[in-house]
């Protein structure tokens, strides 16, 4: 199998290459989606995040309140770091466990999409960054997702520096034009992925690219 991270700064567009990947026949885990998942009411991770911050992140639904939480951590690193170490061992289990799930097809292709990868980790061989400037991120934020240019450039300022993401990045896939214009690097990019080695995942997150002899 083939497996890598999928990464870039929020309003570069990895969203839609993500969507891409998967058309081609990728199995593509969204990070998001599985913390999205582990934080029901009911999963131990729900219960640390109540724990730590309390009722004002939880909804009149009992689940949790995600626009309250993202409007503490967003804007204060310490409360992210926070959060992101509680995430990451329950997070990571679930991962490796679906990657494995393929682990026996020599043609399955797997991308774990995260804002937060910077290196291949568990078993990846590469980590595909996709970029944009921060002047069209904003620009993007502002017209797509209805945030004011204050919102936007703190939520850009909670991540990682972009400079960070490109000096450690495997791959990158521009993406400062149209849709059209990434649409069209989409098939070269996915050739790539599958030119890469054979692996096998593993919960060492420091495991980078084992083969699968």
């Amino acid at each position: 199998m083939k497996f890598v991270g999928l990464s870039g700064g929020i309003g570069a567009g990895k969203s839609t290459v993500r969507a891409e990947l998967a058309v081609r026949g990728a199995d593509v885990i969204d990070l998001d989606e599985v913390s999205r998942t582990l934080q029901e009411p009911g999963q131990p991770f729900y219960a640390q995040i109540v724990g730590r911050w309390g009722d004002q992140v939880v909804g009149s639904d009992g689940r949790l309140d995600r626009a309250a939480l993202g409007a503490i951590v967003f804007h204060d690193p310490s409360e992210l770091g926070a959060l992101t170490a509680m995430a990451a061992p329950v997070t990571e289990a679930e991962v490796v466990r679906r990657a494995s799930a393929h682990r026996d097809d020599d043609d399955a292709v797997v991308v774990v999409e995260s804002a937060l990868y910077l290196r291949p980790m568990y078993g990846m061989t590469a980590v595909v960054v996709v970029d944009t400037s921060r002047e069209v991120a904003i620009e993007r934020l502002v017209a797509d997702r209805s945030m004011t240019v204050e919102e936007a450039t703190a939520r850009i300022d909670a991540q990682l520096p972009r400079a960070t993401r490109l000096e450690h990045a495997s791959h990158f896939v521009r993406n400062d034009g149209s849709r059209e214009d990434l649409l069209a690097l989409m098939d070269p990019l996915y050739a790539w992925i599958r030119a890469q080695p054979d692996t096998v995942p593993s919960l060492d997150r420091f495991d980078t690219g084992s083969t699968n002899q």
